[in-house]
């Protein structure tokens, strides 16, 4: 599961900057003027939104890839859907909570663009599968 990153992490650079009008690394820098290494994810994220323009998607995106360029270990709030699909999967559970939190906060941001339930039904189970 370590060896190639999921959900944020894993988005090309290149996309990164198509879509947000910034790499990653103009961000990280753009982020650390504002004070954001002190800022909690939720106001990063609120941030990000309000004051780059940013649809809540790209916000979460470079949110994840920010604290994960930086370095910041933040607590992971594990939504309560993935937290059953992991309740009898003790293997998985655990490899789970071994991952650095920013890959955590990575996959949990993937599985929050899901387009609908059974999408993210799916893809939870996707995720238990390659853990």
């Amino acid at each position: 599961m370590r060896d190639l990153p999921r959900g944020p992490l894993a988005i090309p650079d290149e996309v990164i900057e198509l879509e947000t009008g910034r790499n990653t690394e103009a961000w990280c820098i753009l982020l650390d003027a504002s004070g954001a290494r002190d800022f909690s994810h939720a106001q990063l994220l609120e941030h990000l939104e309000s004051i780059y323009g940013l649809e809540p998607r790209w916000a979460s995106t470079i949110a994840v890839r920010y604290e994960a360029a930086r370095g910041i270990e933040r607590e992971v709030n594990i939504p309560a859907d993935l937290v059953a699909a992991l309740f009898f999967k003790t293997a998985a559970r655990r490899k789970f909570e071994q991952l650095p939190r920013a890959e955590q906060r990575s996959l949990i941001a993937w599985l929050d663009q899901a387009a609908d339930a059974q999408e993210r039904k799916a893809r939870i189970e996707a995720l238990i599968e390659r853990l």
